[in-house]
């Protein structure tokens, strides 16, 4: 899907008639679009993550401790500390990719992640159509979520 097919859809659906439906600009379409198809390709990351948890043994965190656990009202550190010795900090799934619960986790981290390259999007979309005010927005807030993700 190129931005001209984006446009062309736009434009389309507005000289069709429906006049109730407000028009959503193109940098807002953008915005949807990466974010919607990266979170889809996070959920297929989970869902496989899932599957390599409760169908091998090659997991970091046992997931039959750590269903117990939960049922047992554990706090979070609790059940850290029971199952690996100590509360990771940061990123901890980044050196267990290799294992279900680091997929599973990697996975939901990039759904997270999927909002940094859709507001990068609409920023490079809100400055070619000369919204420099929202695009500099935009970038403010690419910059601030990329922060919070890599703390």
């Amino acid at each position: 899907m190129t931005i001209e097919s984006l446009e062309h859809d736009i434009h389309e659906t507005k000289d069709e008639g429906h006049h109730d439906r407000p028009v959503v600009p193109l940098a807002g379409v953008v915005y949807g679009d990466i974010i919607y198809w990266i979170t889809i390709l996070a959920t297929i990351v989970v869902i496989i993550g899932s599957i390599v948890t409760f169908v091998t043994t090659n997991n970091y965190i046992d997931p039959n401790y750590l269903l117990s656990a939960i049922w047992e009202g554990k706090n979070v550190e609790e059940i850290w500390v029971g199952a690996v010795g100590a509360q990771p900090d940061g990123h901890w799934y980044l050196p267990h990719l290799t294992t279900g619960n680091g997929i599973t986790a990697g996975g939901i981290a990039l759904g997270v992640f999927s909002v940094i390259p859709g507001i990068i999007g609409a920023a490079y979309l809100l400055f070619k159509e000369g919204e420099r005010l929202f695009g500099v927005l935009a970038v403010l807030s690419a910059i601030i979520t990329s922060v919070a993700v890599v703390y």
